[in-house]
C-alpha cells in the first residue's frame, strides 16, 4: 500500500510485548504514566490506552497514550512519554468505521512527524457514550529505531462513574429508549444526525481478512477503471469489507490508499455469487462543481442501515479545512445501483480553526 513504509512494516512484522522495558539498544524508551501525571486529571470524556496487564485505577503507571476531549466533545492533543520527554500527538488518519461494530486503525503523529503511534483495535464493546477496547495493539515508530509494540486495552468516549448504577438508583434507559451520545465525537459524529433522506438499506459490514477475499473481477475492474485512485487493488491499504445489498448483489469496499491523514476506498458491486460483471460506484459532484466524477471515498464512513456513505477529505493534518460529502445508495436503470449526492460542504480556508466537518459551510444539499 502507498503509505508510510516504516509503519506498514511495523504493523506487519511486530509482535506484542507485555511490559515497556527497553529491548536491545537502540530502542524506543517508551514510558508508562499514571493519572497523577495528566495535567488537570482525566477529562470527563477521553481516549486512553493502557498496557494490557495494567489497571489505571490501581497501578501507578499504566497509560501508553492519553487524549482528552474538549468541552464540545472534540478530540484534542494526545500524549505519550518517551524517556523524559512528553510528546504531543494529533490524530492524522483513521481506518475504522462505527466502533464497536467495526474495528480498525488509528494513526497519531507529532508535529515534526518524528514520532508516530498506530493503534490497532481488535476487540471492542460499546455502552451508550462509552466504547471499551478489550484488545488492541499500540505501535510506536520513530526514525532509525525498531518499532515498539505493546498489547493494550482502553476506552473511547465518556466513562460512566464507578457507582453510576446501584440497587437504590433507577436503571438507565436502554439504547432503544434513549438518545445516546456518539462513542467518540469526531469527523464521523455528524453522520448519525444527518437529517436524511436515507438510501437503500443493506446488510452490516463483513470484514475482509485479506485482498484474496476480494473477487479477481473486482480488482481487475478497479485497476482498469480507476488507476489513479487505486493503482494496486491487489493489496488492501487497511481492512476492507463486503455488504449484502440483497440476495442477488454484494457491495465490496476495497481500501486503496492510506496516507498520513487520509485514507480512501473504492466501492464496487457484483452479483451474488460474484461473476465477471462488476459495477464501480462513482461519486457525483454537486451541480455547480465542474470536473469528472471520481470513485475514491475519502476516510469513508458507511451506515448500512440507512444506505448512506460519507466522504471526509481534509486539506491537511490539522483537519481545519477540506470537503465533506454525504451520498445515498439508490436503484439505477439496468437492475443495478448508483450513488446520489445529498450534501456537500467545503471549508476552503485552512485557518487553524477546527470545527466538525458537519459544520463546514454548506455548498449543496439535494432537495429530496
Amino acid at each position: 500500500m502507498r503509505f508510510w513504509t516504516t509503519t506498514v512494516v511495523a504493523l506487519a512484522v511486530a509482535t506484542g510485548v507485555s511490559c515497556p522495558a527497553a529491548a536491545e539498544d537502540p530502542s524506543i524508551d517508551l514510558k508508562l504514566f499514571g493519572k497523577h501525571e495528566i495535567a488537570g486529571g482525566l477529562s470527563a470524556c477521553h481516549l486512553a490506552f493502557w498496557q494490557k496487564d495494567r489497571d489505571p485505577d490501581t497501578d501507578k503507571y499504566a497509560y501508553l497514550i492519553y487524549m482528552p476531549f474538549d468541552e464540545y466533545g472534540a478530540p484534542t492533543e494526545a500524549t505519550i512519554e518517551i524517556g523524559k520527554e512528553k510528546i504531543a500527538l494529533s490524530e492524522t488518519a483513521r481506518g475504522d468505521t462505527n466502533l464497536p461494530s467495526r474495528l480498525g486503525y488509528r494513526l497519531y503523529s507529532s508535529a515534526d512527524h518524528a514520532t508516530h503511534v498506530i493503534v490497532q483495535i481488535e476487540e471492542a464493546t460499546g455502552i451508550d457514550a462509552l466504547v471499551t477496547i478489550d484488545k488492541a495493539r499500540v505501535t510506536v515508530v520513530r526514525d532509525d529505531l525498531p518499532p515498539f509494540v505493546a498489547g493494550a486495552r482502553g476506552v473511547i468516549g465518556c466513562p460512566l462513574p464507578p457507582k453510576a448504577a446501584t440497587a437504590e438508583q433507577p436503571v438507565a434507559a436502554s439504547p432503544a429508549d434513549a438518545d445516546p451520545a456518539p462513542a467518540e465525537p469526531s469527523a464521523s459524529s455528524g453522520v448519525s444526525v444527518f437529517p436524511g433522506p436515507d438510501g437503500l438499506p443493506f446488510g452490516p459490514a463483513q470484514d475482509l481478512a485479506a485482498s484474496s477475499d476480494v473477487p479477481n473481477a473486482v480488482r481487475r475492474e478497479i485497476a482498469a477503471y480507476a488507476p489513479d485512485e487505486c493503482a494496486d487493488p491487489s493489496t488492501l491499504a487497511y481492512g476492507g469489507a463486503r455488504y449484502a445489498l440483497n440476495d442477488a448483489f454484494t457491495l465490496w469496499e476495497v481500501p486503496c490508499f492510506l496516507g498520513a491523514y487520509l485514507g480512501s476506498s473504492v466501492f464496487a458491486i457484483t452479483q451474488n455469487p460474484p461473476t465477471d460483471w462488476v459495477s464501480v460506484l462513482t461519486l457525483p459532484n454537486p451541480p455547480a462543481l465542474e470536473g469528472e466524477n471520481n470513485v475514491g471515498l475519502m476516510n469513508p464512513q458507511v451506515l448500512p442501515e440507512r444506505g448512506l456513505m460519507i466522504s471526509t477529505s481534509v486539506g491537511r493534518g490539522e483537519g481545519d479545512c477540506g470537503t465533506y460529502q454525504v451520498f445515498r445508495l439508490m436503484d439505477a436503470p439496468g437492475e443495478t445501483f448508483e450513488l446520489q449526492l445529498l450534501e456537500y460542504r467545503e471549508k476552503v480556508q485552512c485557518d487553524g480553526v477546527q470545527v466538525e466537518p458537519t459544520a463546514w459551510p454548506l455548498q449543496f444539499r439535494a432537495e429530496n
